[in-house]
């Protein structure tokens, strides 16, 4: 019988170069190097960013003067808020309700109580010139804040009234004032990690009250701005109270060095109420 299967091809010889690589292999290898490339930079931007970060984490915060260190009688104005600063003379934690001049005379305590947690706390004043003073836990979860206990402070005497269960959380919600001055003329504020402007917005066109640009990354103006009742200042928040004028060359200066935030949202209550008159001190 003759063999039909089918003659082996001729033997392979030794040292016989590849043929051509294929386009796709040439394809996938470009990707792959376009892939290792972009890596690379997003790994140097991100280290760049990094960097950047905390070199601004080294810049200080915004250095104010201080209305306590050099009063100005120019301004008026009594300024009530919640302070957890610390008393030596008292061993536990407490909360103050305090009030200072707006021409930088030292605050003074009107009515404080013990702590075990952050104070959540508003002092508001009242239209018959006494103080309301509310207290609010802090339920877990989502609820809002709800007012536990409200009292009544007259701040000459020191006289205390106790406001009743079914009238708790009326009024204690401070005022963020008038939207516009006796001219038409409204503040706006922007503020991010790190800078913030103050603008006055009137006829005669934009005014710069005040303007941080690169500042630690930890700071910013939180709360604010609220008019002083004779337009001649604005009040805003970064920890401490800032008093910036409006008149002449514009200044911004710390009246108190620390105030309790507020139990309301920062962006849109102020943690501080204001009244027109100088209330005597001391």
């Amino acid at each position: 019988m003759s063999d039909q299967s089918t003659p082996p091809g001729p033997p392979a010889v030794e040292g016989t170069p590849p043929g051509p690589v294929r386009p796709k292999r040439r394809r996938a290898r470009w990707i792959v190097g376009v892939v290792a490339a972009v890596g690379l930079v997003g790994v140097v931007v991100l280290a760049l960013a990094v960097k950047r970060d905390l070199d601004r984490r080294g810049l200080p915060f915004p250095d104010f003067a201080s209305l306590e260190s050099t009063p100005d009688t120019t301004l008026h104005g009594t300024v009530a808020f919640i302070s957890e600063a610390k008393n030596p003379q008292v061993k536990e934690r407490q909360a103050c309700a305090r009030i200072a001049l707006a021409t930088g005379a030292a605050a003074e305590d009107v009515f404080c109580w013990d702590i075990s947690e952050s104070a959540l706390a508003t002092a508001v004043w009242r239209t018959d010139g006494r103080l309301l003073v509310t207290a609010f836990d802090d339920p877990v979860g989502d609820p809002p804040v709800r007012p536990v206990w409200a009292k009544i402070v007259d701040v000459a005497s020191g006289a205390t009234e106790d406001v009743p269960v079914a009238d708790l959380g009326k009024g204690a919600k401070p005022s963020t004032g008038p939207a516009t001055n006796e001219h038409g003329d409204r503040l706006v504020m922007e503020s991010r990690e790190g800078a913030a402007k103050l603008t006055l917005l009137g006829s005669s066109g934009p005014r710069r009250l005040l303007e941080i640009d690169d500042a630690n990354p930890n700071w910013s103006l939180q709360t604010g701005p609220v008019w002083s009742p004779d337009f001649a200042w604005v009040m805003t928040w970064d920890g401490r109270l800032l008093v910036t004028t409006v008149a002449g060359t514009p200044s911004t200066r710390v009246l108190v060095q620390e105030a309790s935030g507020s139990p309301y949202p920062y962006e849109t209550t102020p943690n501080f109420s204001i009244r027109a008159d100088d209330v005597p001190l001391g």
